[in-house]
């Protein structure tokens, strides 16, 4: 009894030696974020006529919400290549459409970005708005 018990101790031992110290990757649900997509990583609002600002917090993980817009329903978003690509949720009937637009954008100073939308005549700028950033 007690041989079969030391082999199996002896076998085991070099085994647990060889495990790695690496980091784990990301639990799912996670995204790694470029340096540039951590940017846009916060709540961005857009200053409309008469002071009201609409817009959307995009969140590290790539999920999105909408600011002060009952129009629109961001919900993931995403930056590769200098754009910044909005997935936006309407309901159809009792189905969710998903449509995601990519958007040129030109980063201004640390809390304000141009953000170029195909067939508008003008860019849209946004700024950081941290009255808008929840507390966790």
């Amino acid at each position: 009894m007690f041989k079969p018990l030391l082999i199996t101790v002896l076998l085991a031992a070099p085994l647990t030696a060889c495990v790695s110290d690496t980091v784990p990757p990301p639990p799912p649900g996670t995204k790694q974020l470029s340096n540039e997509a951590r940017y846009f990583v916060g709540p961005w609002v857009e200053v409309l006529p008469g002071g009201r600002g609409s817009g959307f917090e995009l969140m590290a993980d790539g999920t999105a919400k909408t600011i002060n817009d009952p129009q629109t329903i961001y919900s993931y978003w995403r930056f590769e290549n200098g754009k910044l690509y909005l997935t936006t949720s309407i309901i159809v009937g009792n189905a969710i459409k998903d449509t995601e637009t990519g958007h040129r954008v030109e980063i201004i100073d640390e809390t304000s970005f141009r953000m170029f939308t195909q067939g508008s005549d003008r860019p849209r700028v946004y700024h950081y708005n941290s009255a808008y950033v929840k507390p966790q």
